[in-house]
């Protein structure tokens, strides 16, 4: 595929070129430019038209309330909804007018900075994101570094899964929610990625022996049951023998359907990252690619749309190398960097038809949404604040 030097910039000053605070990107909104900072903090698309995200503004006149953008036709038009909360950790949708959302409320902060917060909420809403109902709702101590991204996902009409703290919970029946028992001592979950209601994966760490407790290594836990009970199908540790194996961790847990699954680890002690994969539903896994930089760029997010087509997001974090996206298009062995995506990105989500969104960060604090329809060959902005 050939690149031209000059269009890794194109995401910054292409198709969303602004113009006296004026984005003229077809179909996005035109906004006063009075925000400091602006999060994208979670997105979600059903399909390549229909997707869902929460923005967070922060202003100089202090932080104001999340929104949940709507579209239903493809990025040519948002509508605009208020959601409680103060940090969106979670969003999982199970048709166009039904999802989740797991936030967090009351910040706790030290010297300015938000450290915390002291409860966490999953929300309910039948209505597109017009109103929304506490399902669930605890007081608690949750530091901000401890927070998991993509902490929820929606497994059929009336289920979902979300990690909370050291939890997994689920909603078997769409109203109620309950803890999950894993019967394995110390196992924290940090992934979850179901196929169905009942037949779904979580990733996660634990100490490998009693007599070595700071050590880690990550295991992948299956339920054919709903979440009623676990099997464990994998456990792997640091692949370099000088790894600090207290800092390892798993990276993306993503399953394409019932057989097809992907699980990346991150050793930050060796910058390292693994790629495996399973064929058979986690009956047994392989490492495909045991070569990949986790950290400067920093890995942020993996999403296959099938067993050989993936994307990789990065950030630069303390760089000073760019991050952006890595693609693939033969199960995870090779990727091919993709500049024209932008140089800093975080979620991403991918379809079968060749499109696919991801978010975008500029160092001036305000994210952004670009898209490709060819498979990740061409960009444009979808959505900018302003």
């Amino acid at each position: 595929m050939k690149k031209t030097p000059n269009k890794r910039v194109l995401p910054l000053l292409g198709a969303g070129i602004l113009a006296a605070g004026i984005l003229t990107a077809a179909g996005t909104p035109t906004e006063q430019p009075d925000a400091k900072f602006i999060q994208l903090q979670q997105m979600r698309f059903l399909s390549a038209t229909i997707g869902w995200i929460i923005r967070s503004d922060s202003t100089p006149k202090g932080k104001q309330p999340l929104q949940l953008l709507v579209t239903q036709n493809g990025t040519r038009s948002w509508t605009k909804h208020k959601i409680p909360g103060d940090y969106a950790a979670g969003l999982g949708l199970s048709n166009a007018q039904k999802g989740w959302a797991l936030v967090y409320e009351s910040p706790r902060k030290t010297a300015g900075t938000v450290t915390g917060y002291s409860r966490a909420r999953l929300l309910y809403t039948t209505d597109g994101g017009k109103s929304w109902k506490i399902q669930w709702s605890q007081d608690g101590t949750y530091p901000a570094s401890s927070l998991r991204e993509n902490a929820l996902a929606a497994a059929g009409p009336q289920s979902a899964y979300a990690i909370v703290g050291s939890d997994l919970l689920v909603t078997r029946n769409g109203r109620t929610w309950s803890k999950t028992v894993f019967d394995r001592q110390d196992f924290v979950p940090t992934h979850v990625s179901f196929a169905n209601a009942r037949s779904g994966w979580v990733a996660g760490t634990m100490p490998p022996h009693e007599d070595n407790p700071d050590a880690r290594v990550v295991s992948v836990l299956h339920t054919s049951d709903g979440g009623r009970t676990w099997s464990e199908q994998l456990t792997v540790g640091p692949t370099n023998e000088n790894s600090d194996s207290s800092q390892f961790r798993s990276a993306a847990l993503d399953f394409v359907d019932a057989k097809t699954g992907f699980l990346l680890t991150d050793d930050p002690s060796t910058i390292t990252g693994v790629l495996y994969r399973t064929t058979n539903g986690g009956a047994s896994w392989r490492m495909v690619n045991g070569e990949l930089r986790s950290h400067r760029p920093l890995l942020t997010g993996m999403d296959f749309v099938d067993g050989q087509t993936g994307w990789l997001s990065a950030s630069p974090g303390a760089g000073p190398v760019e991050g952006g996206l890595m693609i693939t298009r033969d199960g995870g062995r090779t990727f091919v960097h993709e500049p024209d995506a932008g140089y800093d990105m975080g979620s991403a989500q991918s379809f079968k038809s060749g499109s696919g969104y991801v978010i975008g960060h500029t160092v001036e604090g305000q994210d952004y949404l670009t898209r490709t329809r060819d498979d990740g060959q061409t960009w444009m902005t979808a959505y900018r604040p302003y």
